[in-house]
């Protein structure tokens, strides 16, 4: 009777370690690390989502035109907006009460000493926001309020959407869309 008691006892424990080294060892060898397409479209969901919040604080875009839809990318202006820089606080600025719209971890730095994966901020509470690949994101944004934007992956055709965030892809280049991360 003793004997079946220890089999149970040494199958829990067997079981417990299995479980506990399941969640252990991916955090250790870092096995859990997304691949860089993952993280672009979740950086390019973050990004649209605080361009909304923007929108719904201030009741129009970080950038306009009253003309024509714009697109700019996350080394423009935009980012210092979205950031809550102290250049865009106050009467004269675009995020006049400084709210800090989108964060992320710091970039990390390529060899040659440009950054990718991640913000670089300046010493205004600015910066630039940078893909897997050390390519800006893009955002197009529909600033003329007709719930609609030109596909920039097929000039002509329009989405039913108002912002718009994509990424080069691994190739860094925009004009090549099959390796591309987008919202839509």
């Amino acid at each position: 009777m003793k004997w079946k008691r220890f089999v149970i006892v040494v199958i829990w424990i067997a079981f417990a370690l299995i479980i506990i080294l399941s969640i252990v060892f991916p955090a250790v060898t870092g096995s859990t690390a997304q691949p860089p397409e993952a993280r672009d479209s979740n950086t390019s969901y973050n990004l649209k989502n605080a361009i909304s919040a923007y929108f719904t604080e201030y009741r129009e875009y970080p950038l306009r035109s009253p003309d024509i839809d714009i697109t700019v990318d996350t080394r423009d202006r935009l980012m210092d907006i979205l950031f809550g820089s102290e250049s865009e606080q106050g009467t004269n600025g675009r995020n006049q009460r400084g709210i800090c719209f989108y964060t992320d971890k710091a970039a990390k730095t390529k060899p040659d000493g440009s950054p990718y994966r991640g913000v670089t901020l300046d010493n205004k509470g600015g910066g630039e926001l940078w893909d897997s690949w050390g390519n800006p994101y893009r955002v197009r944004l529909d600033t003329t309020f007709d719930n609609q934007v030109e596909n920039p992956g097929n000039p002509g055709t329009f989405l039913p959407e108002s912002i718009l965030v994509w990424s080069a892809g691994p190739d860094g280049d925009f004009e090549t869309w099959e390796d591309n991360v987008k919202t839509w």
